[in-house]
């Protein structure tokens, strides 16, 4: 892949013709994340076990499980790449944070100030289901599905692709096809964000996720107060998850290491 964080236009125009392997998990993964989504809005829907059903199903099993170690599994552990392939980047931090913040105060604060702020009771599950489903986003949508187009066609089919997949997702919340269309514009302006520095960093945790919580206050969503220890819980296992790759990979270097001199010993 192309370390390039700034992309020439000539870059940018290029298509290419590479559809690889990873393109069949990608198409496996979003279809599960989907599913799973559909699954706990149409068929187990929120009352279940006082909500936990619903739960469970999408963001234990969507998103943690399936949009995030899905990712990490075939990323690591089966291609040997490192946690950067996926967004999961401290390179260029600092201007992913200052570009993420400048992005955040221009364009969502003024809309949250037009918004009627929820008590704090009700403001906090909303905000840790944001900042939770934000994280499995950045990784799924940014880091898995965009870079993996974007090696297989090239860097604006990858975002079109991309923005697309993450418009029709939304069918799973049972969204009409009006606002399915606008998110492919919403899904565009991560994208193009997302690829200035490929770093997740440039899109949470104040950008996409302050979207979302707007999002969530303009529908009036309610959730109960604890569900925002269940939010909690999900992101702790996407957390888990990539600790787990990222000691799978030192030890996978480790033992190359060792190999390495071991031959060189012969």
């Amino acid at each position: 892949m192309n370390t390039s964080s700034f992309p020439t236009l000539k870059q940018i125009f290029t298509f290419r013709w590479n559809p690889n392997r990873d393109l069949l998990v990608v198409a496996l993964s979003w279809l599960l994340v989907v599913a799973a989504l559909s699954t706990a809005t149409f068929v187990i829907g929120q009352e279940v076990w006082g909500g936990m059903g619903y739960f469970l199903t999408y963001a234990l099993i969507g998103a943690a499980l399936c949009g995030v170690g899905i990712p990490l599994f075939w990323i690591v552990v089966i291609c040997k790449r490192p946690l950067s392939d996926l967004g999961l980047t401290t390179r260029q931090w600092k201007l992913s944070l200052i570009l993420q913040v400048l992005l955040t105060l221009i364009i969502n604060i003024p809309r949250l100030l037009q918004l009627d702020v929820p008590a704090m009771a009700q403001l906090l599950p909303l905000v840790a289901m944001a900042l939770a489903i934000g994280f499995f986003e950045a990784i799924f949508w940014r880091g898995w599905v965009q870079l993996r187009l974007e090696e297989a066609f090239g860097i604006l089919p990858a975002i079109l692709i991309a923005s697309l997949l993450y418009a029709v997702y939304h069918i799973g919340y049972g969204m009409p096809v009006s606002e399915i269309s606008f998110l492919f514009f919403i899904g565009l302006m991560f994208a193009v964000v997302f690829r200035i520095t490929r770093s997740i960093l440039i899109l949470w945790p104040f950008f996409q996720p302050m979207g979302q919580l707007i999002t969530l206050i303009s529908d009036q969503l309610v959730l109960p107060p604890i569900a925002a220890l269940g939010f909690i819980e999900a992101f702790g296992v996407m957390l888990l998850l990539i600790w787990l790759a990222n000691k799978y990979l030192k030890g996978h270097n480790l033992k190359n290491l060792e190999q390495a001199a071991a031959g060189s010993r012969a």
